[in-house]
């Protein structure tokens, strides 16, 4: 296994190269100043030279690129334009945030699909299938955003449940901190809950065709046992792979949802530092949810030995 992590993250080096070069480019092509940005229309000329070589703007591109990809291969993601702060220090402080509700969100998605998906497929083709499919459509079709703004009218404002925006740490009051975490991780988590159980569903179906469940039955095994022991496992080996994927649309989504709630968490914080044109924090932030999402990737195909005996890493 080792000798299969050491590949997996030499195989991550090129893929990581060709994020930091889209990243750097995407954010090199948008149109406008920088320096005219972040000085203002009242900057003289002066000014903006200074501003410009301090960033090293007057450059060549690739020379941009070079300077910063030598940086970042040192853990140095260079420091903000507009707080002077270094770019690091600023995603530590704000991926706690996006760490927890992430989390938070991943499990409500698999507490909500796991029970889902498994009921759909022992009672296939029957009113309860057809109305967890139903509820998996939905999750899958409404779109985060206006879901986030709903729950708030209708949990904070009128029922006054949760609060409406804001943030605790949990490290400092675990009661209070849930109480603002659990709407935007029931908004984050929905898409993901959708698709999961269908992907359970999917694989139940096929896993409770096979001859050793079959067998299961004839030694007289109750159903129960026959589902959450023999089947629940290898039908969720193939789940794995899909709840990797969707890891990445809850960093992407976590974009949006701490937007509507006022989370001070990592996409927010690149939401503000694209308005602001601050570009080290953008591709720094970028960048670092690219790495995430490929240790998260890793760490879900390392959990496939357990899920699957067939799997072996030599």
């Amino acid at each position: 296994m080792i000798k299969y992590c050491v590949k997996r993250i030499i195989y991550l080096i090129p893929t990581l190269m060709l994020v930091a070069i889209m990243i750097f480019s995407l954010i090199h092509l948008i149109p406008g100043d920088p320096a005219s940005v972040m000085l203002g229309a009242d900057a003289t000329e002066e000014d903006l030279n200074a501003i410009r070589q301090e960033l090293g703007l007057e450059k060549p591109i690739a020379t941009q690129f070079g300077l910063w990809l030598g940086k970042v291969i040192k853990g140095d993601f260079g420091i903000s334009i507009q707080t002077k702060i270094p770019v690091m220090q600023s995603i530590k402080e704000r991926f706690s945030v996006t760490l927890i509700l992430t989390t938070l969100a991943m499990i409500f998605s698999l507490i909500i699909a796991i029970p889902s998906g498994i009921m759909a497929a022992v009672y296939q083709n029957s009113r309860k299938d057809y109305l967890f499919m139903l509820g998996s459509i939905l999750g899958v079709s409404i779109p985060g955003f206006w879901l986030g703004l709903i729950a708030l009218l209708v949990f904070s404002v009128k029922l006054g449940w949760f609060p409406s925006t804001g943030f605790v740490s949990i490290s400092e009051n675990v009661l209070e901190g849930f109480r603002y975490m659990i709407l935007p991780s029931i908004t984050l988590g929905l898409f993901m809950a959708a698709v999961v159980a269908r992907m359970i569903r999917s694989s139940m179906l096929e896993v409770l065709r096979l001859e050793y469940v079959t067998h299961a039955r004839a030694k007289g095994l109750s159903e129960w046992k026959v589902i959450t022991k023999h089947a629940l496992k290898t039908a969720f080996a193939p789940t794995l792979t899909t709840i990797g994927i969707q890891y990445g649309f809850l960093l992407g989504g976590a974009v949006v949802t701490e937007t509507v709630f006022s989370l001070p968490g990592l996409g927010k914080y690149v939401v503000v530092s694209i308005y602001m044109r601050d570009y080290p924090v953008v591709q720094g932030c970028i960048l670092f949810i690219a790495i995430v999402y490929c240790v998260a990737n890793l760490v879900v195909d390392l959990l496939y030995s357990y899920f699957d005996p067939r799997v072996r890493y030599e």
